[in-house]
């Protein structure tokens, strides 16, 4: 019984100095990248930008993972060009702007790259548009209905201005605009809050709850 005990146990220290090494390794590995980034290595900024994006490792960032990727794309990195793209039509760690991210995809399609080819007819032919900036004014008061968030979701003010809202967020509205809900509160982990701010979500990004 003893000699299984020790076994078991040494199998498990095994196991976990095994684990720490390849924790070492992974660190070891980031930095070597982050510093071939630092040096302005462009195939290092688009996979310090993807390690920011996932969080591999870090704190997940998309500021930083879009700040990484403009900078591999700037140096003509094909998929650079397309992440970011995707970064600026959707908002998600920069300001959304559709006109920056067909500027990318054009430039990654000019490279040869189908996929960004055929995003960037589709952002053409409007299939993004809720991630475009809505004219709203006022809206109509409905019967208070309590919705949530699907899939890249962005939340707008009427001056335009969106940023994302992360999925399956429970909300609830009195006031529609057209095809817009305007947020009257928002669940989290401190239970239910009142939305103080202005915000708009276009009716195809959130599911209503019966």
């Amino acid at each position: 019984m003893r000699w299984i005990i020790l076994l078991l146990w040494v199998g498990y220290a095994s196991t976990l100095l095994a684990d720490e090494a390849k924790s070492k390794e992974a660190q070891k590995s980031f930095w070597e990248t982050y510093t071939s980034a630092l040096r302005g290595d462009k195939v290092s900024q688009f996979n310090v930008g993807v390690i920011y994006e996932r969080g591999i490792g870090v704190d997940q960032n998309q500021s930083m993972a879009a700040q990484w990727y403009q900078k591999a794309a700037e140096q003509g990195h094909v998929d650079a060009q397309y992440n970011l793209a995707i970064m600026y039509v959707s908002g998600r760690g920069v300001d959304q702007n559709t006109t920056a991210g067909m500027m990318w995809l054009a430039s990654a399609a000019k490279s040869g790259d189908k996929e960004s080819k055929k995003l960037l007819l589709e952002v053409i032919d409007g299939k993004y548009d809720k991630f475009a900036k809505p004219k709203l004014d006022k809206g109509v008061s409905i019967t208070a209905l309590r919705m949530k968030t699907v899939k890249d979701t962005v939340i707008c003010d009427s001056a335009g201005e969106c940023s994302p809202i992360k999925a399956h967020t429970t909300v609830t509205s009195k006031i529609k605009n057209g095809k817009y809900y305007k947020v009257s509160g928002v669940g989290g982990k401190n239970g239910w809050e009142a939305y103080e701010k202005e915000g708009w979500i276009e009716e195809s990004s959130v599911e209503i709850q019966r």
